[in-house]
């Protein structure tokens, strides 16, 4: 009997002690081969965890005596990051909601046709296809956003990336305005981003884009034409083979041809980083009138156009 009663006795003491084992092993197994764990609205706790680790009724039961320690009843929708995590870890940031970051980068230079792309290649919900929620006082789109780098949760919706990015810009543009030389003919703010967009697309270097600008805001005061490679390009999209033609220099039809139309194209060709835009508002017209490539990052800046003709020649551009 009394044999009896101390089996009894040590399987009650033994047993709680036998499951410590296995029930940190649960909570402590790492997941080493999923990277995102997706939960969905209203999918159950057991359902999601599923997806980390095969539950058998025996590990169902670990789960129900972690979760009830830690009194958690739910996990929050979203995308998380659980790759080299611990069950426990990756339990406790469904049920606080610690949902994987990601970033959205708007880069210098690139144009609505790229960022259409860019949108479509991320996590972010496209409501905002070719920036048609951009509530402006003009008739385009294209070059009206900041370029920065953004960070969302995945399935968040691109409008509200844009209307920040495009309120970034305003802001900025308004905070040097006033700045703008009595010289720099520049009418308008929107004329400003024009050719910051020209500027952004032409400078081979940081350095430079203070003379290049001086050279477009020269040439408009002479009422000269612009003759930037970028904008026939621009005209020319989405459909540019990467060749610029002599036939397309001469077309007078694409209407961003700034080698046959006077002044500034009627809408942005890119967007303009904010050490264009204040190139293009804080300078004023120079004694250069012409600039050529010398090698991919830097221009040869000339006052005549005999001296531009030189250089050319020079550089073997004349063939």
């Amino acid at each position: 009997m009394k044999f009896t009663c101390r089996l009894i006795i040590l399987f009650l003491i033994a047993t709680p002690l036998l499951s410590i084992g296995p029930y940190f092993a649960f909570l402590n197994q790492k997941n080493t081969f999923i990277e995102f764990l997706d939960v969905l609205p209203g999918e159950s706790i057991y359902s999601s965890i599923n997806n980390v680790v095969s539950m058998s009724s025996e590990k169902k039961l670990l789960l129900k005596i972690y979760l009830s320690t830690k009194n958690i009843q739910s996990f929050k929708a979203g995308e998380y990051y659980i790759k080299n995590k611990k069950l426990s870890d990756i339990i406790d940031d469904l049920h606080k909601g610690n949902y994987h970051q990601r970033s959205f980068t708007i880069p210098d230079g690139s144009n609505i046709y790229e960022l259409e792309s860019l949108v479509n290649n991320s996590m972010l919900t496209n409501n905002c296809s070719y920036l048609s929620c951009i509530n402006n006082r003009i008739d385009y789109k294209e070059g009206m956003l900041l370029p920065n780098t953004y960070f969302y949760f995945k399935g968040h919706n691109v409008s509200d990336i844009f209307d920040q990015s495009y309120d970034n810009l305003m802001e900025f543009i308004d905070s040097i305005w006033a700045l703008k030389p009595d010289n720099n003919l520049l009418n308008t703010k929107y004329d400003a981003i024009i050719l910051a967009s020209i500027i952004e697309k032409e400078a081979g270097n940081l350095e430079e884009k203070g003379q290049i600008a001086s050279v477009f805001l020269a040439r408009l005061k002479k009422n000269m034409r612009l003759q930037a490679d970028p904008t026939i390009i621009y005209g020319l999209l989405p459909n540019f083979d990467g060749d610029i033609k002599k036939s397309d220099i001469l077309n007078k039809r694409n209407a961003y041809n700034t080698y046959m139309i006077n002044g500034l194209p009627p809408s942005p060709i890119a967007f303009a980083s904010k050490s264009s835009l204040k190139a293009a508002i804080l300078n004023s017209p120079g004694d250069y009138f012409y600039f050529v490539a010398n090698s991919k990052n830097s221009h040869y800046f000339s006052k005549t156009y005999d001296e531009h003709k030189q250089a050319i020649k020079r550089l073997g551009l004349d063939k």
